[in-house]
């Protein structure tokens, strides 16, 4: 855990990843997830690293074998996400509905959204998107831990899980064999926002 309250800074949160780095086969991690974001809009990858300080910690992970799952934020924006998920190497995730739970209406800390009805696989008004998002998984309405909550922070654990469950059966696939079975293998659905399509997370294909 990274956070200080209801925040946390980039070098505890790089520290954190170095720390996976070098624990990685005490525990046999696979998988990283990074339910954070910092609430701007990037409108394309993050690659320029002067600026993303988490480009080089991410591909430090992925070149020993662990992919980086961030949540794309509860921005709203429909053509941008937020970072650490706009960097390159990191498989962001927006969040979708997983199932009919009526209307709602989203307030601090999402931005001011209603969507008047919700099916599964209904994309939340709350997730950013962008053509360059990685995918979607179930972030609405999630129990976990005793309660219910919403966000793209409840849909990047599904993916950072399914990762570790995909590394179990296919323990020789590289991280970026991984990355394309879960893309490759997802349910295609469309952002009725902005008309992108992505793949949701589909375990069992």
């Amino acid at each position: 855990d990274v956070f200080d309250g209801n925040s946390a800074s980039s070098v505890d949160i790089i520290e954190g990843i170095d720390w996976v780095i070098g624990n990685r086969t005490l525990y046999n991690i696979v998988a990283l997830n990074m339910s954070l974001g910092d609430g701007v809009k990037y409108t394309s990858a993050c690659s320029f690293k002067p600026s993303n300080p988490y480009r080089q910690p991410i591909i430090d992970a992925r070149n020993v074998g662990i992919l980086s799952i961030v949540s794309s934020g509860n921005d709203g924006f429909t053509n941008g996400i937020a970072s650490p998920a706009c960097t390159p190497e990191a498989v962001s995730v927006g969040a979708v509905y997983d199932a009919n739970v009526g209307a709602l209406t989203w307030t601090s800390p999402e931005p001011d959204c209603t969507d008047s009805a919700t099916t599964a696989d209904k994309v939340a008004c709350f997730s950013n998107s962008a053509n360059f998002l990685t995918m979607l998984a179930p972030g609405s309405e999630i129990t976990a831990g005793g309660y219910i909550a919403s966000g793209t922070s409840q849909a990047s654990p599904h993916v950072a899980g399914a990762v570790a469950v995909l590394r179990a059966v296919f323990p020789d696939e590289t991280p970026a064999q991984t990355e394309a079975r879960l893309s490759g293998k997802g349910t295609p659905v469309t952002d009725a926002r902005n008309g992108i399509v992505k793949p949701r997370l589909n375990l069992v294909e």
